[in-house]
């Protein structure tokens, strides 16, 4: 029965044994395995191209389009030319009905000639020592007035008539014979025989305010696809639209005698305009923007911090930001959408980079 002893205690020992390894075990903390950073691409912000490009849509007119009207009131006696007509230099276009403005005249006429019998009356009284020299001054004053009077009704009698001041065509035929119109009143409207044309935009404001008076641009037109006019900034709007906040800029399209160019078509404009001064970023690293105002995810020590930032205007691809990043900052342009604040981010290189930096490199040995 003694070599039962050993056995028994062996096994004893044994179980002692694995009760202290299992304290042991429970006694040590577990260390979760560290999460690794989530990968993301990243883009540097970069001073924006000087060139950027403001675009408008407007009407062609002619530079020298006009309209044209009577410069008194009246009824419309005739209208001598049609939507189209070719017109000259000095050929009569339109007429107002003649009587009443004949009839002011001669009214006029006859008021001087009294005026000027009177000044001669109160002459002779004077000379007689009949009256105060104050009747002659009084009735020289009369006189002037009446004959300023007749130089008024001569002027509505000479202009109750539409000439033309140039050769040009009609572009538009705003009234019929009958009508009565009022002094100013549009009748016609006629372009000149000249080859240059303009073209009237409408801008935002930021865009407007970037470009300057020649200012060099490309006109292109829905009737012409393919063909593009060379132009130059002539005048921009000094105050925005109260409606639109949008500014009026005029385009001087360069002569073109070949074009067959009308009034009213429309044309798109491309104009050169100053840099806004900001930085570029893709525009996939917004993770929001609304009204000038945007958000970013920026690698700080391998950290993802979300930054508010102030955008500007969108060129090809690329947003404008004004404030809030600096020139070597690294923002998250790609697989940030899901990354918490202060989440570990490890920046890699972006698909088709490697790639390319080999073929760079290749072409250079």
């Amino acid at each position: 029965m003694r070599p039962a002893l050993p056995t028994a205690l062996a096994a004893c020992l044994l179980l002692a044994a694995c009760g202290d390894a299992t304290t042991d075990a429970s006694a040590t903390p577990v260390t979760a395995p560290a999460t690794d950073p989530t990968p993301v691409t990243v883009a540097r912000p970069a001073p924006l191209a000087e060139r950027r490009t403001a675009r408008g849509i407007g009407r062609l007119e002619a530079a020298d389009e006009a309209s044209l009207g009577f410069a008194s009131a009246g009824v419309i006696a005739a209208i001598e030319v049609d939507l189209g007509d070719t017109v000259r230099a000095g050929q009569v276009l339109a007429r107002l009905d003649a009587a009443a403005l004949d009839a002011q005249l001669a009214r006029a006429r006859e008021q001087a000639g009294k005026a000027r019998r009177d000044l001669d009356r109160a002459r002779e009284l004077v000379d007689r020592q009949l009256v105060a020299r104050e009747a002659v001054d009084n009735a020289a004053t009369a006189l002037e007035v009446a004959e300023a009077d007749v130089r008024a009704a001569g002027f509505q009698r000479r202009y109750g008539e539409i000439v033309a001041a140039a050769d040009g065509r009609v572009l538009a035929r705003l009234a019929e014979p009958g009508e009565v119109v009022a002094a100013g009143q549009p009748v016609l409207r006629l372009s000149g025989e000249g080859q240059a044309w303009r073209l009237r935009v409408e801008l935002a404001d930021r865009d407007a305010l970037a470009i300057a008076p020649g200012a060099a641009a490309e006109v292109m037109l829905d009737a012409l696809p393919g063909r593009v006019f060379a132009a130059r900034v002539e005048r921009i709007g000094a105050a925005a639209s109260a409606a639109s906040g949008a500014i009026a800029v005029e385009l001087r399209l360069a002569p073109a005698a070949d074009a067959p160019l009308r009034s009213g078509l429309v044309a798109r404009a491309r104009i050169d305009a100053a840099a806004g001064g900001g930085l570029g970023l893709p525009v996939e690293a917004l993770l929001a923007g609304d009204d000038g105002r945007g958000e970013v995810i920026v690698l700080e020590d391998g950290r993802a911090r979300r930054r508010a930032v102030t955008i500007g205007a969108l060129r090809d691809g690329q947003v404008e930001v004004l404030d809030g990043l600096a020139g070597d900052e690294a923002v998250v342009v790609g697989g940030g959408a899901w990354l918490d604040e202060g989440e570990a981010a490890l920046a890699v290189p972006a698909p088709g980079a490697a790639d390319a930096d080999a073929a760079s490199a290749t072409d250079a040995r």
